[in-house]
């Protein structure tokens, strides 16, 4: 709506006096909050509000309910609300969106991003929120209302099905890119940006998922993770708050229980949490066919169930639909409370109106999808979140394989099952066809293109069996280590994604024998080169074969333009960046267990990641926040503003990053906090340590000095006190460390100290 209609419709409800008004007398002459406005965390004096409210007290109950439920079944359709006709509401329409806006069963592609484990990896949350307006500015084009993303679960583990969905290992990383992915996606289209042309239409809505400790696939609905307060409020909630802070308009409940109940009638969590204690004004819906009971999750604060509210029921989610006439029968018997369904619907219709569905019909534009800028922003976002991991036989310049010659090679291998056929990832929630196949760049396509019309011959396989041959006399073989990506229906098909955890840390065994061929020709052979690219969502332990190969790139799953932006890698067109967003082990066993066989309960401790790996004295293959780079850089003058803060106070700390090296390149600025004067004595203790801010300074050119300056309130140093129920800043001295990565015995690891007083 815009201000001018919002402007006219205020002054006709204050000239009727209608009954929807929000305020009333409180008995002296001044006004009050509506109790039910107040209780859904809105603003009393917003026209928007009023408006809302307006349309929920002209509703029966029956259309109330409908707002809070998916239509009947329909196996043709998952994601659409129905119409309230008589009051020309529109229904809510929804779309997966994890890595770009999905439109189902349809010949209509979109820009396929990397996955958020890739977009993670560029610790650049400017970029961030640019790929949440574009997969934004698609869904418009689609007709859709709310993007089913970001997911901001963290990796627990990196068996994990979905962990190339998520943004890593770390709540506070999770929590600033999240956040950045909301802002750009919830963005006003009535602005202009980058280049786009200014809309009058809605925006578009973000829904966080999945809340809350969602870190398990192959028993997800069935689990039950048991914390302590301590966890929870440490580990798995700060960046759902954050998602809440950046104002996103919806959260998804999980399948699995937490301490006993499930999310969609959790009250401790959904209610207490979620809307009372952190005021969320937004709404919350159930993951599909995820659980819900009738008569208790009105009072939890569940506001919607999706997708179905009556019908056919898919047996494998042992669950029943619970609002629909369900929900209208318990409240006409009085055994739900109607208040609780006003608040509900006021919840969403508020989300209506705000974002201005009221006011701006879908209008199908598929002809708008993959423009040529979001494709440019998918390749520039691969070309920041691939990451090398190992560059020749020592972390010396001089040493280094990459990037290589282009000009002396004469034949290429390119060698995997996926080398040359497409593997975006995150299939789990899609099996559509999601784009053209002429516009996804497979690692064979990207490489061939740079000899395109000269230079070496290029050729791709799936095995080195049988092929020794005609690979043997190779300048270069690029092994592309992948995973399968499951399918949505919780089979056998896959070796990672929704529904399918991976079964160990380690590749497929045709990608071993693959590197493993590889590195019996290079033993023939000492002046070939192996180049070995994992794809994958989570970690890959490599210590059995990494000696062997001269250059190893973590990919992820790069998106459309994934074989462009890994061929300017190699060749050196582009100068990698990329940093780890989870810990790479040297083992799996140097992990904690993944419990992902568990049915009941499975307990989810206080450390994991880089977390558990300084706590235990274990180093890892490569720690979070690990990244190479084909030039080199020096920190030197770390410096606080002062070594001494008040408890509301905020840490300034400044450091000088010099490009000592011979190329323009970027580098990730990140800082970390350590706790070891602490007195807590319970059974977790704190830290060693823990990221509380980064920056990323890009394109510093050779022999260029460029300042980092991070901040840290006093207040994200709290621990949870289980005593008061409330979080505490202990008051004592911290440990400061700045550097490139977690990696505290890194040269450039600079620390200091500071104290809270």
């Amino acid at each position: 709506m815009t201000r001018a209609r919002l402007f006219v419709w205020a002054l006709g409800l204050a000239g009727f006096g209608c009954s929807s008004c929000s305020t009333n007398s409180n008995g002296d002459g001044g006004e009050r909050c509506d109790p039910l406005i107040e209780r859904a965390h809105l603003d009393c004096s917003s026209p928007e509000v009023l408006r809302a409210q307006q349309l929920m007290r002209s509703m029966s109950l029956d259309e109330k309910v409908q707002q809070m439920s998916g239509p009947p079944y329909n196996p043709n359709n998952f994601f659409d609300q129905e119409r309230n006709e008589r009051l020309k509401i529109p229904g809510l329409l929804y779309l997966d969106g994890p890595r770009g806006a999905r439109w189902y069963n349809s010949d209509y592609g979109t820009t396929v991003f990397p996955v958020a484990a890739a977009r993670a990896s560029t610790w650049n949350v400017d970029l961030e929120r640019r790929v949440g307006r574009a997969v934004a500015r698609e869904m418009r084009a689609l007709g859709r209302h709310v993007l089913l993303a970001p997911t901001i679960n963290q990796v627990s583990h990196p068996r994990w099905g979905r962990a190339q969905e998520s943004y890593g290992e770390d709540a506070f990383l999770l929590g600033e890119l999240g956040a950045a992915f909301i802002e750009g996606a919830q963005h006003d289209p009535t602005v202009a940006f980058e280049g786009e042309p200014a809309e009058e239409t809605y925006r578009i809505q973000a829904c966080v998922k999945h809340f809350a400790a969602n870190n398990i696939e192959d028993t997800r609905i069935y689990v039950n993770a048991v914390l302590d307060e301590r966890t929870l409020r440490e580990v798995y909630l700060p960046h759902f708050k954050r998602a809440v802070e950046a104002g996103v308009s919806c959260v998804m409940t999980s399948y699995n229980r937490v301490n006993g109940s499930y999310s969609g009638f959790s009250k401790d969590l959904v209610r207490g949490i979620l809307k009372d204690e952190w005021g969320y004004s937004g709404y919350v819906i159930t993951d599909w066919f995820a659980r819900g009971q009738t008569l208790t999750s009105p009072a939890a604060g569940l506001d919607v169930e999706m997708p179905f509210s009556s019908g056919a029921f898919p047996s494998q989610f042992d669950s029943a639909y619970f609002y629909g006439r369900q929900l209208s029968s318990a409240v006409t018997a009085g055994q739900v409370k109607e208040d609780l369904i006003d608040e509900s619907v006021l919840r969403i219709l508020y989300a209506k109106v705000h974002n201005g569905l009221l006011e701006h019909p879908v209008d199908w534009k598929p002809y708008l999808t993959k423009s040529d800028a979001a494709q440019a922003l998918a390749l520039e976002t691969a070309r920041q979140g691939i990451v090398l991991l190992k560059n020749g036989p020592t972390r010396a310049l001089a040493d280094d394989v990459l990037p290589l010659d282009r000009h002396v090679m004469t034949k290429v291998a390119v060698v995997g099952k996926f080398a040359n056929s497409e593997n975006m990832g995150d299939k789990g929630s899609s099996d559509a066809k999601v784009v053209d196949g002429s516009l996804v760049i497979t690692p064979f396509e990207g490489i061939a293109a740079v000899f395109e019309g000269d230079g070496a011959t290029v050729t791709a396989y799936q095995d080195v069996a049988g092929n020794e041959a005609a690979i043997g006399g190779a300048d270069l073989v690029v092994v592309v280590g992948a995973y399968f990506y499951a399918d949505l229906a919780r089979s056998s098909s896959g070796e990672e994604g929704e529904w399918k955890d991976r079964a160990s840390l380690q590749l497929p065994q045709r990608d071993l024998s693959n590197i493993a061929g590889a590195v019996a020709l290079k033993a023939a052979r000492p002046a070939m080169k192996v180049v070995v690219v994992l794809k994958s969502g989570g970690a890959v332990v490599v210590s059995d074969w990494v000696a062997g190969v001269d250059a190893v790139v973590m990919a992820w799953y790069a998106g459309m333009k994934e074989g462009t932006a890994l061929a300017e890698i190699l060749f050196g067109d582009v100068n990698p960046s990329g940093k780890l967003c989870q810990s790479v082990p040297v083992r799996e066993s140097d992990l904690p267990a993944f419990l992902n066989a568990v049915t009941g309960d499975v307990p989810y401790d206080y450390f994991h990641g880089y977390r558990w790996l300084e706590k235990q004295g274990v180093a890892p293959q490569y720690a979070f926040g690990f990244g190479l780079s084909f030039t080199s850089f020096e920190y030197a003058n770390l410096r606080l503003e002062s070594a001494a803060i008040g408890a509301d106070g905020t840490l300034r700390a400044s450091i000088d990053v010099k490009n000592t090296g011979p190329r323009k390149g970027s580098e990730v600025v990140q800082l970390y906090v350590g706790y070891a004067g602490t007195s807590v004595s319970d059974d977790w203790g704190r830290p060693v340590k823990e990221l509380k801010a980064f920056a990323r300074l890009d394109d510093l050119a050779p022999g260029e000095t460029r300042t980092a300056t991070l901040t840290v309130d006093a207040n994200d140093l709290a621990y949870w006190d289980v005593a008061s129920r409330q979080p505490v800043v202990e008051r004592m001295t911290y440990q400061l460390s700045v550097g490139p990565s977690s990696d505290s015995t890194d040269p450039n690891m600079r620390t200091t100290t500071f104290e809270v007083q």
